[in-house]
């Protein structure tokens, strides 16, 4: 964007020895010496496009954010966690809660305690000694020595917990979830390319095209998701709800560029 090349000739330094050389101080100034001019390129170009405003509200979630992690954000982006039973659910949200006690009292990341695939194997199978414990993979063996009593403990805590969560009815069936969202998703696609030129990822994520199938069939309430809120809203989340309901349809031409009717 500034015709500009950055060298990257000290990526691979030890960068934990002191003190830095003159070729770490460079490499460490250069990544940062040009960004006040390319935010300004930055700023021109989406004010051209009228997307500033969009750009804005994208660095207002930034600017709220804190270091303090939301229970719930990181259960529900646990691999495959919406796939178990309600009752492995309830452990998965009690071994949540212990890793993030255990990581923060001994101030390390919490995938040294137990990673994410491990947690959402021993919430599904709901080991009930250490010798199950130690059957499933992904719990390394160290872990298991110094944790093992304590996750087995926090497993049968989660037993007693009352489960919740994610059983609507489109759970029920997440094959025809999975379809519908699919298909939403392509229609995201079409929809966002055709009004803005953007990764249809970008504007409207699998999970969030999930909550909104979801939220429709169910007949619920508007889900909290980005798609339907700021400029994703204004460019593609009304329109992907008048999509479900039959408001708007779309087709391909012979050319394959997306036409939309209402």
């Amino acid at each position: 964007m500034l015709g500009l090349r950055v060298a990257k000739s000290a990526s691979y330094t030890r960068w934990d020895v002191r003190p830095l050389s003159g070729e770490q101080i460079e490499y460490a100034r250069e990544d940062v010496v040009h960004l006040l001019e390319l935010a300004d390129e930055l700023a021109e170009r989406l004010a051209a496009q009228g997307r500033l405003g969009w750009a804005r509200q994208e660095c207002e979630s930034l600017e709220q954010s804190s270091d303090v992690r939301d229970l719930e954000v990181v259960l529900s982006r646990l691999p495959r966690v919406r796939n178990l039973r309600p009752e492995s659910q309830a452990v998965a949200r009690e071994l949540v809660e212990w890793r993030e006690r255990t990581a923060a009292a001994q101030d390390r990341p919490v995938a040294t305690v137990l990673n994410d695939s491990a947690l959402v194997e021993v919430a599904k199978r709901r080991p009930g000694s250490l010798r199950e414990l130690e059957q499933i993979r992904g719990v390394n063996q160290g872990s298991l020595r110094r944790r093992g009593d304590d996750v087995l403990a926090a497993v049968r805590r989660g037993r007693e917990r009352v489960p919740r969560g994610w059983t609507t009815a489109s759970a029920r069936h997440p094959g025809g979830r999975r379809r519908r969202a699919r298909g939403l998703g392509r229609g995201a696609a079409a929809l966002a390319r055709t009004g803005a030129g953007l990764a249809y990822e970008l504007v409207a994520s699998r999970a969030d095209l999930q909550a909104i199938v979801t939220a429709w069939r169910g007949g619920g309430s508007e889900p909290d998701v980005r798609a339907l809120r700021g400029w994703r809203r204004e460019l593609v989340g009304a329109e992907l709800l008048e999509l479900l309901a039959g408001a708007l349809s779309l087709s391909v031409d012979a050319e394959r560029r997306v036409r939309v009717t209402r």
